[in-house]
């Protein structure tokens, strides 16, 4: 603090720096990294309003469950093999019915869905498009199909399968 005729003078804190946003010039002050026109918008993962997985209903039972469903769809996205037949890797679990619109984390309504199908059908929930990208009808069960695969060593990578539950 410097002391200019008995009126105290505070320095600041830190200069300022440019947005962090590509192409932005505007400068930001106060210790940020972002301008307001680039700041996080209502509703983004950057949001802090949106609260913690765990608020949100993410939790550790939300854990358990999707690897129930991961295992039950053998890691095979359910959204390309029901549209166009195609047979690969699914990392995520996804609502068929949005929480949003009223579906709820009973595993009827759960199904493996590889991360380029969930970014596609969650843009088009978001769009509001008619069905919003979900997949209509019950998952049918494909456990001969599943063991079919893993037999020929299709889904793990040409390494046999390992027992699981006394079966193999």
């Amino acid at each position: 603090m410097a002391q200019a005729t008995g009126v105290f003078v505070f320095m600041p804190l830190a200069c300022p720096k440019p947005c962090s946003e590509p192409g932005c010039r505007a400068l930001v002050v106060g210790g940020g990294t972002r301008c307001q026109d680039h700041k996080a918008r209502r509703g983004s993962f950057g949001d802090r309003t949106r609260g913690t997985r765990h608020e949100r209903g993410y939790g550790a039972a939300w854990d358990r469950l999707r690897v129930q469903v991961l295992r039950r769809d053998a890691g095979i996205c359910q959204h390309c093999l029901k549209l166009s037949g195609a047979v690969h890797q699914g990392t995520e679990v996804d609502h068929r019915l949005p929480k949003a619109q009223g579906g709820t984390d009973d595993l009827d309504n759960l199904q493996t869905i590889c991360k380029a199908a969930h970014r596609a059908k969650t843009q088009a929930e978001t769009r509001g498009t008619p069905g919003g990208g979900q997949i209509s009808g019950p998952i049918p069960d494909r456990t001969d199909q599943v063991a079919k695969f893993f037999r020929a060593g299709v889904l793990t990578g040409g390494v046999p399968p390992v027992a699981v539950g006394g079966r193999s």
